[in-house]
């Protein structure tokens, strides 16, 4: 991985500059189509980066996204979740009190230990049918992702009143 630096201060500029563009949008469905299409561009570039970064051989890259697809899917019921959580609070920002808060922070650490599970999970797959060492990568470039993806949203998402 001769150029991983470089490649995630590129990613990491493309998301902390992308800018809030979602809070100008004030009707709910609008948010929900910025949101979708957020994250279908979002999975294609990862998919670039994720495939980039794990130098993978033809074969290795064959078994590798076969497996992946099935992480992406369970990662896609986590996410559901986290933007079910992002609105609840949008909804409720104004009006937050401490029932709300209390459900909303039990949630969102929640929905962090389930990633946490999913990784782990995975990392035990990609180690018995890979190797640690590509299994070890997985975990690395998850993780750098994982945290670019949440400084953005901690950028964007204003600290509760």
């Amino acid at each position: 991985m001769r150029n991983w630096k470089a490649m995630f201060v590129l990613v990491a500029a493309g998301f902390l500059f992308s800018g809030p563009a979602w809070a100008q949008v004030a009707n709910p469905n609008e948010v929900k189509a910025y949101i979708d299409l957020m994250r279908k561009d979002m999975r294609k570039e990862k998919q670039s980066i994720v495939d980039q970064a794990m130098e993978l051989d033809a074969a290795q890259k064959a078994q590798f996204w076969a497996i992946y697809a099935d992480y992406q899917v369970a990662l896609d019921k986590i996410w559901d979740q986290r933007i079910a959580n992002i609105n609840m609070y949008a909804d409720n920002v104004d009006k937050m009190t401490d029932a709300i808060s209390d459900q909303l922070a039990t949630k969102m650490v929640d929905l962090e230990g389930q990633r946490t599970a999913l990784r782990k999970k995975y990392y035990d797959v990609y180690k018995q049918k890979m190797g640690a060492r590509i299994a070890a990568r997985f975990l690395q470039v998850e993780f750098s992702l994982a945290c670019l993806i949440d400084l953005q949203l901690a950028a964007e998402i204003p600290l509760l009143q």
